[in-house]
């Protein structure tokens, strides 16, 4: 946290003070190592990594330490971790995933956590790696995100929970779902949100604007990703769920690698330098920082994002700029992409009233769907106040219903969450794709499908109103 933070300790924890306080904040991003590496070596250059960032004056920097993003053959983040010096761990924060975690391990992560005094957690539900059929995403256990935040929440621990949101959805339903969920995250307990990463400037100000209409204050931060030739083939290649580089931004990045490398490399930095300002001037409180875990490449970002900050002081002169920069490239991944408000990215902050949503216009539903709706909501109108094994065939053969420990049709439209490969009740997971489709499974998302048929019910605004449980009889607390 730089020079700020050295001279004086302030009690309690440094990172939740630092939000608190309006203090912009840098978290450095280090995913946990593969477990086939040496723990001393790893636990060394997560260190160094931490000297590095904690080193740059200016700026309010610190780590993120990210569990089982791309792989199971991890070490788990809580453990990674305790390479960190201890005084210095309530300045970082730890992710907690979900995939392939049990309650159980998840209670003993918790304790580890508390007790190694690595209280700043994200909790995410996880991922499917790349190249998982749907069956095999469907054997794994998600343990959804909502349900460890509130299950982290009622611990006696001080935890400062954060909650994450994919803002890169360009469907009316596909967005809202992503917004919905956010909701109940910060109502199980989160108290920071972290958004997916993504260049689209437009879509983190509507998520602003969006949550700021609704007297939603709580501080966020936006992932960036400082990249390399080597990420870019990745995320074009689909081995990142959640994150999409457009036709537009591709073409760009294929021109700049036709130069040197160096000059890539600085086209990069200054990218970095306008969407870190710009994330400032929109009202976020952090950056989180992936593409940067080699200390030297750390320390320059951090620096170079510090100077950023200092260079653009208002919103017109960073619009200028990133206007002439960038601003000319279409960020969206198709065409006729949905977007929440008119006269984004004109001004910082809506004026004297907040700008008007955007119709979604008429949803798609087909007589089909409407008939099956009726039908479901007439079968089952009171299955969760029921056994859950109560007309199982009936629910079986008209609902899609693969049999759980707690029936929730009537809180989902009468879509079984089950249906999705990773059993998520309380809305979409991050690696949605933009359109609205499912990340692994053919076809569209069933949250997209939840919120499209709520919204031609008229009964949108009351799918954030309750917190599912996971059809499993256990429970995290």
């Amino acid at each position: 946290m730089g020079d700020q933070m050295e001279s004086v300790t302030p009690p309690g924890n440094r990172f939740r003070n630092a939000l608190s306080n309006g203090e912009f904040v840098l978290l450095v991003e280090s995913s946990s190592p593969s477990l086939s590496n040496d723990p001393i070596a790893a636990g060394e250059r997560l260190a160094a990594l931490e000297s590095a960032v904690l080193s740059v004056p200016g700026i309010n920097a610190a780590l993120a330490v990210t569990d089982r993003y791309l792989s199971l053959d991890s070490w788990r983040a809580v453990e990674y971790a305790n390479a960190l010096r201890e005084e210095n761990r309530d300045r970082h924060v730890i992710y907690l995933s979900g995939r392939n975690t049990t309650v159980e391990e998840l209670e003993q992560l918790a304790d580890a956590a508390a007790k190694s005094r690595n209280f700043n957690i994200v909790p995410v539900s996880g991922n499917c790696i790349p190249g998982d059929t749907v069956r095999e995403c469907r054997k794994r256990i998600f343990t959804e995100s909502v349900e460890i935040i509130r299950g982290l929440a009622a611990r006696p621990q001080p935890f400062f929970l954060g909650g994450t949101v994919n803002p890169y959805a360009y469907t009316p339903y596909t967005m809202m779902g992503q917004y919905f969920k956010l909701v109940k995250k910060l109502n199980a307990g989160a108290s920071f949100v972290v958004a997916q990463a993504g260049w689209d400037m437009l879509k983190l100000q509507s998520l602003r604007w969006y949550f700021t209409g609704r007297n939603l204050y709580d501080p966020m931060i936006a992932r960036l990703v400082l990249l390399t030739p080597t990420l870019v083939e990745k995320i074009l290649a689909g081995e990142y769920p959640g994150i999409y580089i457009s036709r537009d931004f591709q073409k760009i990045l294929e021109k700049e690698l036709r130069y040197s490398m160096n000059q890539f490399e600085a086209a990069q930095y200054r990218r970095l330098e306008l969407q870190a300002a710009g994330c400032r001037l929109l009202g976020f409180s952090g950056i989180q920082l992936a593409g940067a875990e080699f200390p030297s490449r750390a320390k320059i970002a951090a620096e170079r994002i510090a100077n950023a900050l200092r260079e653009f002081d208002s919103f017109d002169s960073w619009l200028e700029e990133y206007n002439s920069y960038l601003a000319r490239a279409e960020m969206s991944p198709f065409t006729n992409s949905f977007y929440l408000y008119d006269h984004t990215l004109r001004r910082a902050y809506p004026e004297e009233e907040h700008p008007t949503v955007r119709d979604f216009g008429e949803p798609k539903i087909s007589p089909g769907e409407k008939f099956a709706f009726r039908l479901r909501r007439f079968l089952f109108e009171h299955a969760d106040k029921q056994r859950a094994d109560s007309r199982r065939l009936l629910k079986h053969l008209f609902a899609s219903c693969r049999g759980c420990a707690e029936c929730r049709l009537p809180h989902t439209k009468f879509v079984c969450p089950e249906s999705c490969p990773k059993r998520l009740p309380n809305g979409p997971c991050g690696g949605v794709k933009p359109t609205g489709e499912c990340e692994i499974a053919p076809g569209e998302c069933i949250h997209s499908k939840i919120l499209r048929l709520s919204y031609w019910d008229e009964s949108m605004q009351t799918l954030e109103d309750n917190i599912l449980n996971s059809g499993r009889n256990e429970s995290f607390h």
